[in-house]
């Protein structure tokens, strides 16, 4: 099983009226439960992995646990998925409680529960005055999506078959976007598609540029198991497997925040404070840094030029008319032109040999979370 940000989990069911036991031959674990565990062990999950379900017909014990041979997390466990059992439905328990299990409207104040025949008959009533009003193009949903919008079967499979399936709408937004488009507007356009790394990267880079995200707290599986092990440096075996030609060292982060994270320390702890360097920018003036690193990397040559004339049109305008000084753009976001400068060679500056530097951006949805 897999949760919704890709970690691995294994589901294990038994019969409701049979327990195991302490002795290695008695446990799906195959250890002596009677002895203390290691700090890492696997051999245990929390109250929040387990539930009584129906299979088959039959109430049956379940556990869902992160899986330890996942790439992914490695047997590290998120908020959602190590409570995928703890939300199953489970009448024995009452944890379906904790899920909407029918339609909820706004009455006097505050949502409330209502028949679907009464939630459709509102849907239809407020359709129909909308497209009298305005037309079909005047008709707008909003909706929360992660495919279910789509037709997906993830969240709201229901509304996206209504939408979709049976009133066609023209016009329809998602949670985080305006309107069903790309989740990174403009890049695409200089060459660069969402989603394009895999969670390796992150062990692989020379440096790790973090843009408003705050990885420890919100993708901690994918910054435990994949940034830590290139901070500490337990990942050079595997940048010399990859990059035999070229030096390598442990990462360099450069993290744009205008707060001090938890992030930022942790990195500080790991990798020393020597390789971190935070740009606590002005709010709002992250464009202003973007731009004067484009200038100070471009003015020294150290942009890739095959990929800018195979996979981007424009370069040369887009350079000109966003050009920005060191001193320009430390005027605007508060930080000295020094640290503009620095953080410019360390994403960008090659390495002894010529190498080009390998350099990770925590990009998604316009620099905020962190997976491509």
């Amino acid at each position: 099983h897999f949760c919704i940000v890709g970690c691995g989990y294994k589901a294990y069911t038994w019969a409701i009226n049979k327990q195991g036991g302490t002795a290695p031959d008695q446990n799906k674990f195959g250890v002596d439960l009677d002895k203390q565990q290691g700090a890492e062990t696997e051999a245990w999950y929390s109250p929040s992995m387990y539930n009584i379900v129906r299979q088959n017909g039959e109430d049956v014990n379940i556990v869902i646990k992160p899986d330890k041979n996942c790439v992914v997390n490695s047997g590290l466990g998120s908020v959602r998925g190590a409570r995928i059992a703890e939300m199953s439905y489970s009448r024995p328990r009452n944890t379906q409680l904790q899920r909407l299990v029918e339609p909820m409207v706004w009455h006097y104040g505050q949502m409330q529960p209502t028949s679907w025949d009464d939630a459709l008959d509102l849907v239809a009533r407020v359709t129909v005055g909308a497209i009298n009003d305005m037309g079909e193009d005047g008709l707008f949903v909003s909706a929360f999506d992660h495919g279910g919008a789509g037709g997906g079967y993830e969240n709201t499979w229901g509304t996206g078959k209504l939408y979709f399936g049976a009133m066609k709408v023209k016009n329809i937004r998602i949670h985080n976007r305006p309107a069903y488009n790309s989740e990174v507007h403009a890049t695409r356009d200089m060459g660069v598609g969402e989603l394009n790394n895999c969670y390796e990267d992150a062990e692989l880079a020379d440096t790790i540029v973090a843009v408003g995200t705050n990885a420890l707290e919100t993708q901690t599986n994918y910054f435990l198991n994949h940034w830590v092990p290139n901070l500490r440096g337990t990942s050079i075996d595997k940048k010399r497997a990859e990059f035999s030609n070229e030096p390598v060292e442990r990462a360099r982060v450069v993290i744009v925040d205008p707060r001090r994270t938890v992030t930022v320390n942790a990195c500080e702890v790991e990798a020393g404070k020597d390789r971190v360097m935070h740009l606590a920018i002005n709010p709002g003036t992250d464009l202003a840094l973007f731009n004067a690193w484009l200038t100070y990397v471009a003015d020294h040559g150290w942009t890739d030029k095959a990929f800018i004339g195979a996979s981007t049109t424009g370069f040369d305008k887009a350079l000109a008319a966003n050009r920005t000084s060191l001193d320009e753009a430390a005027q605007i976001t508060g930080l000295s032109a020094d640290q503009i400068r620095q953080s410019a060679e360390w994403i960008a500056q090659p390495k002894a040999g010529g190498a080009r530097r390998r350099t990770m951006f925590s990009y998604e949805k316009g620099l905020i979370w962190g997976n491509d």
